[in-house]
């Protein structure tokens, strides 16, 4: 696999692609986890390995790299995954998966060299997982971002290694002062700093002598909150789209968005307007920032500059209207007839000259820069929009 390709996942068809501007290739089956993501992982790791994904219906962590693909078996359904500053080892939390209610605790550790991996139970939930350094001492540390209640639960990465047989329980170090509805995460493995974002702002926090120890929150800029978080080790800032508007998921047409991006370290926070409706994730490289909308009066793909000193748009281009789009007065994830839920994966090449953004359920992907708008046609529909990562950028410990 070419460290710069673009990966194409459609995790509803289990089938996974590489593409670059001449057309879509198959690369091989599974069923990514979409709401863990893809994990990229260093190239000067012990494996050589490019990224990682877990396969929601066989129950293995997908390792592909310059020796084809691997596979290690982890606990499913997987929630999130994160890896340590070398790119051995993976943690995987566990989630709901096609049920209502919390029903799993198990949390795997694979060692990527081996091949093996252990489990351990935890606390049932949605956790969100990072490998936070010590700032004591460096020793890499898992942690665990509980919810409802708020909790940040710390394991050396060591005791977790070592963990026995049938699957024990083990408890790490709790800290409760943080917001129940945390959702995304971030890590800067240098500083040790990390970050959660919650209704209350971007909480930050480290681990010191095994204990996680809260660092003060930065209330976001603007009316809302963001609920999907990416780090950039460049320049040490948090980036996040903050979505405000009316609370309720059905008036998701009246949805502000704001392209917010925070310095980790001293909470200077900067914020762009986005076109209003549904933003669903979006995508950095190269010192920029790519954020697909979806709205009955049309699609968007907006490119923004994050190098000056403030944010700048740099692109804003209209998308081709999908087949089966969110219908408003309804859920933005509920089905439309028999057709799923649709939305767009985003991706940016590690220069930020071109975005990649799928047209869910049509079985298109489009490639987007200033002077060009490509359209390649995908072998599968990419329900849901599929999952897009595109490799050669910075190296982000957790999976997106």
């Amino acid at each position: 696999m070419n460290p710069e390709t673009l990966f194409v996942a459609d995790h509803r068809a289990g089938r996974t692609y590489t593409a670059d501007g001449t057309g879509v290739r198959p690369l091989g089956r599974g069923h990514l986890a979409e709401h863990a993501g893809v994990l990229a992982l260093p190239r000067d790791g012990a494996t050589g390995a490019e990224l990682a994904f877990v396969d929601d219906r066989a129950g293995a962590l997908v390792v592909h790299g310059p020796g084809g693909e691997r596979r290690i078996p982890v606990a499913i359904p997987a929630e999130h995954l994160a890896c340590d500053p070398t790119g051995r080892h993976v943690v995987v939390t566990s989630g709901l998966g096609a049920n209502e209610a919390p029903w799993s605790d198990v949390v795997t550790v694979a060692d990527l060299r081996s091949g093996d991996s252990v489990r351990f139970r935890s606390r049932s939930g949605e956790p969100g997982v990072l490998v936070v350094p010590d700032r004591d001492g460096g020793a890499p540390t898992v942690v665990l971002r509980h919810r409802e209640p708020g909790a940040l639960e710390a394991f050396p990465l060591a005791r977790c290694l070592d963990t026995g047989a049938h699957v024990p329980r083990i408890t790490g170090t709790i800290a409760e002062d943080i917001a129940d509805d945390g959702h995304g995460d971030v890590v800067d493995q240098r500083t040790g700093t990390a970050a959660t974002a919650t209704g209350r702002g971007l909480e930050r926090f480290a681990v010191e002598g095994g204990v996680p120890r809260m660092l003060g929150t930065v209330p976001w800029p603007v009316p809302g909150r963001a609920f999907y978080l990416r780090f950039d080790p460049d320049t040490g800032r948090a980036v996040g789209v903050v979505r405000g508007g009316p609370a309720s998921p059905a008036q998701w047409t009246e949805w502000t968005n704001h392209l917010v991006d925070i310095d980790l370290a001293t909470g200077d926070a900067r914020a762009l307007e986005l076109p209003p409706g549904l933003a669903f994730r979006f995508a950095l490289g190269g010192g920029r920032a790519a954020v697909a909308t979806i709205h009955p009066d049309g699609d968007a793909l907006t490119v923004v500059d994050r190098s000056g000193p403030g944010l700048e748009p740099l692109l804003r281009r209209d998308l081709p209207a999908m087949s089966h789009p969110p219908k408003p007065g309804h859920l933005p994830w509920d089905p439309v007839g028999d057709a799923p839920a649709q939305r767009r994966a985003v991706a940016l090449d590690p220069t930020g000259t071109t975005a990649a953004v799928t047209r869910g359920g049509d079985a298109e992907l489009h490639l987007v820069g200033e002077d060009r708008f490509d359209t390649l046609a995908v072998p599968s529909p990419l329900d849901e929009g599929g999952h897009l990562h595109w490799h050669g950028g910075a190296f982000d410990p957790i999976g997106r």
